[in-house]
């Protein structure tokens, strides 16, 4: 279990140092705070990303960012937002295969080049 709550928070790292812009910053961090309400069921992985909050200052900062975004930069993080979006509510018992949904994800910006 911690093997999968350290790599939750290098995804959740790497998908939040990656800059994005205009509402799709704000779309993701909609979809991380989301991340509260799918895992109430899993505490370990609550723990780690429920309490995920963005400040005005962090969006702020993301928009400025997303200025040096190209197409395909663009389209990963959507992709990435989309899929967070589209996560099943985590159960209790299947914690480390609602994990490897979330990495999943997440990889969807791996290669994201603007920050």
């Amino acid at each position: 279990m911690k093997k999968i709550m350290i790599g939750l928070v290098a995804v959740s790292s790497l998908v939040f140092g990656t800059g994005c812009g205009g509402d799709v910053c704000e779309d993701i961090a909609d979809a991380f705070e989301g991340l509260d309400a799918k895992t109430e069921d899993c505490p370990s992985i609550n723990a780690v990303v429920g309490n995920l909050e963005f400040t005005d200052e962090d969006i702020d900062e993301c928009k400025s960012d997303f200025e040096d975004c190209s197409g395909d930069d663009k389209d990963a993080l959507n992709d990435t937002i989309d899929c967070i979006n589209d996560l099943p509510d985590c159960e209790e018992g299947e914690e480390a295969s609602w994990s490897q949904k979330f990495t999943a994800c997440s990889e969807k910006s791996e290669d994201v080049t603007c920050e």
